[in-house]
């Protein structure tokens, strides 16, 4: 297969002179600088705790997005217009952020939790837009259409200097510790108090972060060479990701696709290598690096593996929908679908054009992913907006799952509304108070009540009280030795006995007076068998009555070849003794400072 792209591969064939002015440089050391001082000003002032989440996410999110951008597209010759497109770009994230804040509003009563989704969308989406406007300003005195071979070349120039400036920024505070480290040796702690200041690192850091940009976009050789040296590992890999593709997809007509749900990360591990397959083969479809530099039988190989992924998609999607028909929507699962629709489309869009266009397939990837780069920067803009609240879509529908009773009470998560969903999350726990299913139970009602009125996080509220009753059955379910003993009503399921949930498990107590003070310690024993000739795994969990509560005191696992009826008969006919520890512990009055049986 011949490819068809043509590469920019160095800045001038780009349109962009190789290097920068120092006109440039002072914009990206500024640029640099102001960030960092930002930064430190949000982490140093106190009066920021207190602003509304409005302004914090407005401030944080403009200082994280728009220095970076200007670095990114900083370089001689840059049209003047892309001026305007950052000022746009900065007024549509001032009006994301406006929005994200204002769901987590009042802060007295609405919880968000941190908002790692919404960095990474907006780190996505401006990585996105710096590469863009990098293909389609540099070199012309107005904005222009840009073209492929430009675009590549930006993606890859702008994420290698990231990550190679990252890894300066990194040595260089390695060098900054060994010198602290070095006068503290002889006495001198004035750079170990200096290094650990905010004053000091959030400047220096992005300095030195802004004077690492400068030296890797003055090095472009560098660049493009490393660029040359991943490709070529790329290359070498591509054939062995290709036979993982197929030989696992042959094995399923064998196996079913219910082992790959069971596992509970399935459709995870499918996307991951359709990721990768796709990865791989775009940084391999250059001309310097075809299909056809592989033997005519790899080059089938590769074409039938990339033709075969949307299978993956489909998959992936699938295990999603069970665990949505089973647990209901949640913005972690929300994201998941996007990622696997933006994956489908994509191994859909590549595994048409081989059918269509077969060894000229290449041809079709400057429309493909250009058309991914614009979906990926409207999906990553238009989550964080009304039209796409993750956290409303999922609070209507945990909610609609109770109200419509396809999923008990006593199951239903509460806190996960009340934590995890902001404001929407609120209004639904809100409508969810006057439900029948939760006013006619008075102890759900009181509970719900008391997650309404929480103003900060109480992880005592984290249990459903339905649920936890129903765990402590399944506690005090487990069987306990000798005959006749009861496990003490005060032991808690979360805390005690949590292994023993998963249905593969099974569990055993064993009441003895392990420390002979004439009370009764309690031995959990949770026995997982092993598939095949493997060992068994058997963890046993000690518990004593310390400090007015059921604690655990003792732990240990081991492997064994007993199965869990052997084990049991020998427990309950006594097949056992009390052994004193050979080593003894070393006391200072009543204070143990060392215990040689314990880790």
């Amino acid at each position: 297969m011949q490819g068809s792209i043509q590469t920019a591969e160095a800045p001038e064939s780009a349109g962009e002179p190789g290097n920068l002015t120092h006109a440039n440089k002072r914009v990206i050391l500024i640029s640099a600088l102001i960030q960092g001082l930002a930064l430190y000003g949000l982490k140093f002032f106190d009066a920021v705790e207190s602003w509304s989440p409005v302004w914090q996410y407005l401030c944080y999110t403009l200082a994280i997005a728009i220095p970076p951008l200007v670095i990114a597209i900083t370089a001689p010759r840059v049209a003047h217009s892309a001026r305007w497109v950052i000022a746009g770009y900065a007024g549509v994230l001032a009006l994301l952020a406006i929005y994200r804040g204002y769901q987590c509003t009042p802060a007295e009563t609405v919880h968000c939790g941190p908002p790692v989704a919404y960095a990474i969308a907006i780190v996505i989406a401006t990585f996105i837009l710096a590469f863009l406007l990098r293909a389609s300003a540099t070199g012309n005195r107005a904005l222009q259409r840009p073209d492929y071979p430009a675009l590549f070349h930006y993606s890859w120039d702008n994420a290698l200097t990231a990550a190679l400036t990252l890894a300066f920024t990194g040595i260089f505070w390695l060098i900054l510790l060994l010198w602290q480290g070095l006068f503290r040796l002889v006495g001198i702690d004035l750079f170990h108090e200096w290094f650990r200041q905010d004053w000091f690192i959030y400047p220096v850091t992005w300095l030195v972060a802004g004077c690492g940009a400068i030296l890797f976009r003055a090095q472009q050789s560098f660049v493009l060479t490393l660029k040359r040296l991943l490709r070529t590992m790329l290359m070498a890999l591509l054939p062995l990701l290709a036979v993982l593709t197929l030989a696992f997809l042959a094995t399923l007509p064998f196996t079913g696709l219910q082992p790959i749900w069971d596992t509970g990360r399935g459709s995870a591990l499918l996307l991951w290598l359709v990721a990768a397959l796709l990865f791989f083969t775009n940084g391999v479809i250059q001309d310097d690096f075809p299909f056809a530099r592989y033997p005519k039988w790899v080059n089938r190989l590769l074409l039938l593996a990339v033709a075969l992924t949307p299978f993956y998609c489909a998959f992936a999607v699938y295990g999603l929908a069970l665990r949505v028909q089973q647990y209901g929507w949640t913005p972690e699962r929300l994201w998941a679908l996007v990622v696997a629709l933006t994956l489908a489309l994509l191994a859909l869009a590549y595994s048409l054009a081989i059918v269509r266009r077969h060894s000229l397939w290449s041809g079709n990837l400057r429309q493909i992913n250009t058309g991914l780069a614009f979906w990926v920067l409207a999906i990553c803009l238009l989550t964080q907006t009304p039209l796409l609240n993750f956290w409303q879509i999922s609070a209507h529908h945990q909610a609609a799952r109770l109200a419509s009773s396809r999923v008990a009470p006593a199951e239903f998560d509460f806190f996960f509304l009340r934590q995890q969903l902001g404001r929407p999350g609120l209004a639904a726990l809100q409508d969810l108070q006057s439900l029948p299913a939760v006013q006619q139970d008075p102890k759900l009602a009181a509970y719900v009540g008391e997650l309404l009125a929480a103003g900060k996080i109480d992880w005592k509220l984290r249990e459903n009280p339905l649920q936890s009753a129903a765990d402590a059955r399944k506690l005090h379910a487990i069987p306990v030795l000798p005959e006749g003993q009861r496990l003490p009503d005060a032991f808690d399921y979360r805390r005690q006995g949590n292994d023993c949930g998963e249905s593969r498990r099974q569990c055993l107590w064993l009441a003895q007076d392990l420390d002979g003070d004439g009370g009764r310690e309690y031995l959990l024993f949770i026995f997982t068998p092993a598939t095949g000739d493997e060992a068994h795994w058997l963890r046993i969990l000690a518990y004593a009555y310390q400090d007015e509560d059921w604690r655990v005191v003792a732990s240990s696992s081991r492997q064994t070849r007993e199965d869990f009826a052997s084990l049991r008969g020998r427990l309950s006919a006594g097949d056992f003794s009390l052994r004193p520890s050979h080593w003894q512990s070393l006391y200072i009055g009543d204070e143990l400072l060392f215990d040689p049986t314990r880790d």
